[in-house]
């Protein structure tokens, strides 16, 4: 279910990132910044043009400027979604989904 992506790094030349070491992407101006473990890549892609790249099965759209992978998601409120100790809005629009596609117990 991962894939491969190539990462434009600089001047022609194309890295490997596994989408396993995708934690977030976040819209950066007309960019988007894909955060890893490892480390950050912009790229000149749109945050929706990756969206459509992504594993679905993997990747959530939680708010209009942030794509988030579902296995790094420590813990979900009313309002943001947690990953990595970092606090990321969820935005009623793509609020339904992510809760549509975890796994909530009460």
């Amino acid at each position: 279910m991962y894939i491969d992506l190539f990462v434009r790094k600089s001047k022609g030349l194309f890295t490997k990132v596994n989408s396993r070491v995708v934690i977030l992407v976040e819209a950066s101006g007309g960019c988007s910044r894909i955060i890893t473990r490892e480390g950050n890549y912009l790229v000149s892609s749109t945050l929706s043009q990756l969206e459509e790249q992504l594993p679905v099965a993997l990747f959530c759209r939680v708010h209009r400027s942030y794509i988030v992978a579902l296995e790094h998601v420590t813990s979900v409120t009313e309002n943001s979604v947690k990953v990595l100790d970092r606090d990321i809005p969820l935005s009623r629009a793509y609020a339904p989904t992510l809760f549509s596609r975890i796994h909530i117990i009460v």
